[in-house]
């Protein structure tokens, strides 16, 4: 298994770093968040890092990666090991490999895109049967940003859960 994920991880990070279309950005999380979900876990279980150096580089805004990078360096002045507790592509502590995952139409407002992303995570735990049908939807907002040979590419510049803070929000209330 972990072969798979290593493996997995390698070919997002090799397959051109930034998107060429709004979805393929959010694809690539989604894909890596599925690969996370069907780990075993253990003390041996190996996850893609969402926000290893290659993916914030590749895939996220400037402005996502610094307010990350401050969060980050505001958590290990308080000599926090844990900054973010929660799997923010699923939600949640837990999920299952997202089911039924569907991509909304990309729509620009401004210089902003945003695209609805809706599936299921809870379908595989035991219980009643509105929590296992229950969708979850998340809002990708992506800009535009060029890369090293000036060419502009969408990157995802927040994460928002329909009914909760965005992603953003909850850096900027860790680098306080």
């Amino acid at each position: 298994m972990k072969k798979i994920v290593v493996a997995t991880c390698m070919s997002l990070l090799a397959g051109g770093a930034l998107a060429a279309d709004a979805n393929e950005a959010v694809k690539v999380l989604m894909d890596m968040a599925a690969s996370n979900a069907a780990v075993e876990p253990g003390s041996n279980a190996v996850y893609a890092d969402y926000f290893a150096p290659g993916m914030l580089l590749g895939y996220f805004s400037d402005g996502f990666v610094r307010d990350f990078t401050t969060a980050l360096l505001k958590q290990k002045e308080g000599h926090s090991q844990l900054m973010i507790d929660w799997d923010p592509v699923l939600g949640g502590q837990d999920g299952c490999v997202p089911k039924d995952v569907t991509y909304g139409k990309p729509v620009t407002k401004g210089a902003v895109t945003e695209v609805l992303v809706s599936f299921k995570r809870s379908w595989c735990y035991d219980g009643d049967a509105e929590t296992k049908e229950e969708v979850t939807q998340v809002t990708y907002r992506l800009v535009e940003e060029g890369d090293e040979v000036g060419e502009n590419h969408f990157v995802i510049d927040d994460i928002h859960f329909v009914n909760d803070v965005p992603l953003r929000i909850s850096l900027h209330e860790l680098a306080k």
